[in-house]
């Protein structure tokens, strides 16, 4: 897993496309009531989120719960940010078209940022409505 890490890392700093990369790790409520505990230490793949985000502050999202979305993200101040798109969201309940939105804050140093985010989700499949949210905290790689 560190291996398969290390190797997306590396593939992100090698596109010029890609200003910030973001691991995130940290509790999902995968509609099964309160969020999920992470697991300790965090190997369960539930419990991680990978966010690319483009010069233009275009952000791709890839996670289990909540979701796969693509949206953008606007800066309110110095670090905290507000993201929103569509995509698709996952729970307990399946998967669906949907919206999220996400709150941010990315506290910085050179190249690397400390970030903490809460990501909640509004879908909808045949049979059910899905509302997975998670909260996580992680390293943003600033390559731009």
């Amino acid at each position: 897993m560190g291996r398969a890490i290390g190797s997306l890392i590396l593939l992100i700093f090698t596109l010029p496309a890609f200003a910030d990369f973001t691991l995130h790790v940290g509790p999902a409520s995968s509609g099964g009531g309160g969020p999920n505990p992470v697991s300790i230490p965090p190997i369960q793949v539930i419990d991680y989120e990978f966010i690319w985000v483009t010069e233009e502050k275009r952000e791709w999202s890839l996670s289990i719960v909540p979701g796969l979305f693509y949206g953008q993200r606007f800066m309110l101040s110095e670090g905290a940010y507000v993201s929103l798109g569509g995509g698709l969201v996952i729970d307990l309940n399946g998967v669906g078209p949907g919206l999220y939105s996400a709150f941010g804050y990315d506290a910085c140093g050179s190249s690397l940022c400390f970030n903490v985010e809460f990501r909640k989700a509004l879908g909808a499949n045949f049979r059910h409505l899905m509302s997975p949210y998670a909260l996580r905290v992680g390293v943003t790689w600033r390559t731009g």
